[in-house]
Order: C-alpha cells, then sequence, then structure tokens
C-alpha cells in the first residue's frame, strides 16, 4: 500500500516537473520570439530611413535643378544674373533652425536642406562659379530609427559638351531627319589619331589613300593607326553601329555620301584590328548613339545688335573701310562708311537759297581690321576681313556677312602669309574662310555657313600662366581643310577643335597637317598616306599615271610619319570653358551629379 503511495507521489513530481520545464521553454521560445520580431522590426526601420533619406537628398536636388531650368527658360539669362540666382536660390535651402520642415512618406519622414556649397574647380585648380559643389543633409525617420545622410552633388551651368570630349567623334542627331552617311567614320589610308574616338554610326577604313588629281586617285598606303594617350595603354573606340573595310570605290562621291556598306566592295569586320595598322588599333567599347548637338544659332542674340540700340557707339570710316589701331575696351561699336551731301532747305524760284550739310551712313559693305585693335564689343551688318592685326573682343564679335582671316595667298610658303592674332568669341552669320593667314588665336567662332580653312598655319596665342589658347569653330555648315604644307615634308600645324553639324573633310596626301585639338561632325572623311609627297620623282616613289605627282612607297610609309595626325588636347576643355565665360547669356544646365556620399 505504502510502494502505491510512493509510485503515485513520484509521477506526481514528474509531471509537475515536465510542466515546469515546458513552461520555461514555452516563455524562452516566445522571449526569443519576441526579440527576433523586435530586432527584425529596427532592422527594417533602419533600411527604411536609409531609403527616407536618400528620398530628402533627391527632392532638393530635384526642386533646385528645376528652378534653375525655370529661371534660364527658352532665351537663357545673363551670366552675372546666373551665378546671383544660383547662389540664391541654393541659399534659400540652406540648414537653419527652423529649416527643412519634415515630410510624411508612407513609411516615416524625411527632411533634407543644404549644409554648404563652393565653386567646383577644374583639374587647372580653376574655379568655375557657374557650378557648385553642395553638400546636402538628410534625416530619414523611421519608428525609433533616425539615417543621417550628407550627399555631395555638382549643380550649375553646362559646362563643355561631350563632342570636345574626344580626337575624332562622329554624331547622329535624329531632329531633322537622318542625312546620307550621318554619324559615319571614314578613313583613308596613313590616317593617325592619338587619343579616344566616338563614332555613332559606321567606321570604314581602307589601306588606300585618297586624292582628287584630275580623276579620283586611290594611292597604295596603310591603314589608318590609334594611338592612347600619355598614361593610357590603348585608345578607344566607342561605336555605334559596324565597321567595314574596303580597297577602292568607283566614284569618291557617291562612296561618302553612302549609308549601307552590307554590298561588294565593303567587307563586314568583327575583329576591330582588322581596320586599322598591326599593332595600332583601340580598344573597342560598344554604345548606343549619343544625341548631343551643340547649340550654334542660339548664340546669335548674345552676339548681334545695331547702330541704333542704345549704348552703341558708332565708328565712322572713310570709303576704303579700313579700322586701323582703336581702342574701344569700354564700349559697344558698331561702323559705318559716313559721308556728307548738302540738302537744299530753302527754293528761290530758280535756285536754292540756303543749303544744309546732312551726314549719311552705310552700314554695308566689308570692313577690315588692321594694326593693334581692342573692343569691348564689336557688330557690323557687312563682312570683316582681318589681315595684319593683332585683334581683341572682350565680350565678342557679330558679323553679319562673311569673315576672311588672311590675304587669301594660294602660296605654299608661310613668309607669305599675313600675319594675325585673334582672341575673344565671334558669331558669322555668313561663311568663315581662313586663308593665307599665320594666324595665333584664342578664339571660339560660331558659323552659320561653311568654313574653308586652307594655305595657313594656326597657332594658339600665348596666354597667362603658360596656357595656350586655341581655334575652336563651331559651324552649322561643312569644314574642309586642304591644301596646307603641299608636297612639304613638315606639316602645317592647326591648334583647334572643329566641330560640324554638317560634314567634315581634310586631306593629308598632298597636304601634310597635324592638329593639336579635335574633330566632331555629322560625318568625317580623312584622307592620308604616310611619309613623302613630291613634285619631282624619288627613290621607291609611287607615281600617278601621265602625272607629276609622286608619293612614299609602301616599304618606306611604315618608317615615316602620317601626313594627316589629330591629336587630342586635353585643354581643350578648359579653353572652351574660358571663352564661353566672356559670352554675357547662359542657357543650359546640368543634370545633378553626386561626387561623394557618407552617412
Amino acid at each position: 500500500m505504502n510502494q502505491l503511495k510512493n509510485q503515485h507521489g513520484y509521477a506526481l513530481l514528474l509531471t509537475l516537473g515536465l510542466i515546469v520545464i515546458f513552461t520555461i521553454l514555452g516563455a524562452s521560445l516566445l522571449m526569443l520570439t519576441s526579440n527576433g520580431a523586435a530586432k527584425n522590426e529596427v532592422r527594417q526601420d533602419i533600411t527604411r530611413s536609409s531609403d527616407l533619406s536618400q528620398k530628402g537628398i533627391d527632392l532638393v536636388t530635384t526642386q533646385v535643378n528645376a528652378e534653375l531650368v525655370t529661371f534660364l527658360g527658352d532665351n537663357g539669362r545673363p551670366r552675372t544674373e546666373f551665378i546671383l540666382q544660383l547662389e540664391q536660390i541654393l541659399n534659400k535651402y540652406m540648414c537653419t533652425e527652423g529649416s527643412s520642415i519634415p515630410i510624411k512618406g508612407e513609411t516615416g519622414t524625411y527632411k533634407a536642406c543644404i549644409e554648404s556649397y563652393v565653386d567646383t574647380v577644374d583639374s587647372d585648380d580653376q574655379a568655375n562659379p557657374l557650378k557648385k559643389l553642395v553638400t546636402f543633409k538628410s534625416i530619414g525617420t523611421a519608428g525609433d530609427a533616425n539615417r543621417e545622410m550628407l550627399s555631395k552633388i555638382e549643380i550649375g551651368a553646362a559646362t563643355a559638351p561631350e563632342a570636345l570630349r574626344y580626337a575624332i567623334g562622329t554624331n547622329i542627331n535624329t531632329a531633322d531627319g537622318l542625312q546620307n552617311g550621318e554619324g559615319n567614320l571614314l578613313m583613308h589610308g596613313g590616317v593617325e589619331i592619338k587619343g579616344d574616338l566616338k563614332v555613332d554610326g559606321n567606321i570604314v577604313t581602307s589601306t588606300n589613300g585618297y586624292a582628287l588629281l584630275g580623276a579620283d586617285r586611290w594611292i597604295p598606303s596603310l591603314a589608318p593607326s590609334a594611338l592612347p594617350l600619355e598614361g593610357a595603354k590603348t585608345a578607344r573606340l566607342f561605336l555605334g553601329k559596324n565597321s567595314y573595310t574596303f580597297n577602292t570605290a568607283s566614284s569618291y562621291a557617291n562612296h561618302i555620301e553612302r549609308s549601307n556598306f552590307s554590298t561588294s566592295p565593303y567587307s563586314l569586320r568583327t575583329n576591330i584590328s582588322d581596320l586599322f595598322r598591326s599593332g595600332y588599333a583601340p580598344t573597342l567599347v560598344s554604345r548606343e548613339p549619343v544625341q548631343s548637338p551643340i547649340g550654334i544659332t542660339e548664340q546669335k542674340q548674345s552676339f548681334e545688335y545695331q547702330r541704333t540700340t542704345n549704348g552703341v557707339t558708332t565708328l565712322a570710316t572713310n570709303s576704303n573701310r579700313v579700322i586701323n589701331n582703336q581702342s574701344y575696351t569700354n564700349a559697344k561699336v558698331f561702323p559705318v562708311y559716313q559721308y556728307s551731301d548738302y540738302y537744299c532747305v530753302r527754293y528761290s524760284w530758280s535756285s536754292c537759297r540756303e543749303w544744309e550739310e546732312r551726314n549719311y551712313y552705310n552700314e554695308s559693305g566689308t570692313f577690315t581690321f588692321t594694326g593693334t585693335n581692342t573692343f569691348k564689343q564689336f557688330s557690323t551688318k557687312g563682312n570683316i576681313v582681318m589681315a595684319g592685326t593683332d585683334i581683341k573682343f572682350t565680350n565678342g564679335l557679330y558679323v553679319d556677312g562673311n569673315l576672311s582671316i588672311g590675304n587669301n595667298s594660294t602660296s605654299y610658303d608661310v613668309n607669305q602669309y599675313s600675319s594675325v592674332t585673334l582672341d575673344g568669341p565671334i558669331y558669322v552669320n555668313g561663311d568663315l574662310n581662313i586663308q593665307g593667314a599665320d594666324l595665333r588665336s584664342n578664339a571660339l567662332i560660331y558659323v552659320n555657313g561653311a568654313v574653308n580653312i586652307s594655305h595657313s598655319r594656326v597657332n594658339g596665342k600665348a596666354l597667362p600662366n603658360k596656357k595656350q589658347g586655341s581655334l575652336i569653330v563651331l559651324s552649322k555648315g561643312n569644314i574642309k581643310i586642304s591644301n596646307n604644307s603641299v608636297n612639304y615634308d613638315d606639316p602645317s600645324y592647326i591648334k583647334g577643335f572643329f566641330y560640324s553639324e554638317q560634314d567634315f573633310e581634310m586631306f593629308g596626301v598632298g597636304s601634310n597637317m597635324k592638329i593639336d585639338g579635335g574633330i566632331s561632325a555629322r560625318k568625317i572623311v580623312l584622307n592620308a598616306i604616310r611619309g613623302r609627297a613630291k613634285d619631282s620623282n624619288f627613290a621607291g616613289a609611287y607615281r600617278i599615271p601621265n602625272r607629276n605627282d609622286y608619293f612614299e612607297g609602301i616599304a618606306e610609309q611604315n618608317k615615316r610619319n602620317s601626313r594627316l595626325q589629330v591629336v587630342y588636347d586635353s585643354e581643350i576643355i578648359s579653353t572652351y570653358s574660358d571663352l564661353k565665360q566672356q559670352e554675357p547669356v547662359i542657357y543650359t544646365v546640368d543634370p545633378p551629379t553626386e561626387k561623394e556620399r557618407d552617412y
């Protein structure tokens, strides 16, 4: 009986023990579950607060940029006004005690403001007041979690367009429909490029150079060469479409207008090395075409004014319209041919009894600059010739007609050229012709018409800080560079950058040319050989049949320089920006660019 009671006692104790154990385990499990849920909630709050702080940055950045775009409108604003408005907008969002009211979102709240801003600085340590490096601060709150973010973002006016970032760049612009050959780069013979290439269309190369010598002539040469800039392993080719090679074409004119290269004599190449001289091919980078046109006609209103415009000084000339050794450093000048005549103001029955002298103004014709001249701003309805002059336009020159630089010499002797030093931004409503000029320039020239450069030497003007200026030409029409240093062993040198909304064509077969800068156009055609070109025979020469035109043979071309070289100038962007600062109107802003982020 006692044993039975003991067994019942043990069972009771065991049951109670199990109940206690399971109660403790259950409570622990519930505690762990609760702690895990709490931790998950904390983690979610942290993630949400981070997302909310990013939303705060995005919101203020978008608002600032939108206010700048609205301020500029369709017609732009003067540079000084833009800088003032940019700083006023940024100051409006500065962090203060009562700033940045929290904004409620679905998962919490966020608030953002501007902690500080400074002018951006380029690679040459030059400050740009048109663009600011802005430090934004944003705090996102979700539950009990707060997340603070600091983000440094560049905001402000557009600097240099993408077109100026390559040694060679072809562009597709679908705004006015596709033209024949648009976006294509055609290189015939031993062309040499140093720097990156951007081709929105097709790239087509040949081992034969081309020259028009009584007929289409395809001259045996080597394939083009692409060399890297200092510090780079290879040049890069950003290619939008396909790559082709060919030997010769039956018609040069039809060939350069072609858009379709899928038929004979063209061969599609998948290995980019097949298009270039052995060992001198770029690295291929595939990309979608980038449309980045530069507004040219939009700049006209910044330069043009009339004789009757308020504050304009009339510069009277005689019938030859020569402007020599003039200095108007603080004036807007308008030139005229001024002459006098007498007008009868009182008649008798048979004759005039009283005469009055009156001045007449002829605003058209061709005005010629000689000597040393300095102007704040200059505008004319006529044409302009620059020959034997050192001239500067601080705020710009407007030419309603054509601009001619040089004495139009057709000699290949630089000593026969007219010396011209040119400084400042220019708008030419007609054509630009540089011929017979020994030009030293620091000029940005917008051209509404076509551009021709021949029988000239173009160097950069010496600038402060041991810099050198350039000739930057932005044209709506075709650009052609030819007949420079024909049959000479040393090249004519052009320091400059050339951009065309149409075609760019350049010759280095008989001519010998080197561009230190770059080229950008809808279509680019480059023709070249390597080595010598002469009008008399020399050892190993290739002769054009029935003509006294002799060119370097293939064997020797491998050892000699190209007669058409384009070397990218890394200073071209800063030169462009410096010259743009002289213009009075800002038209666009860059998209905000984040440079740094920290939590």
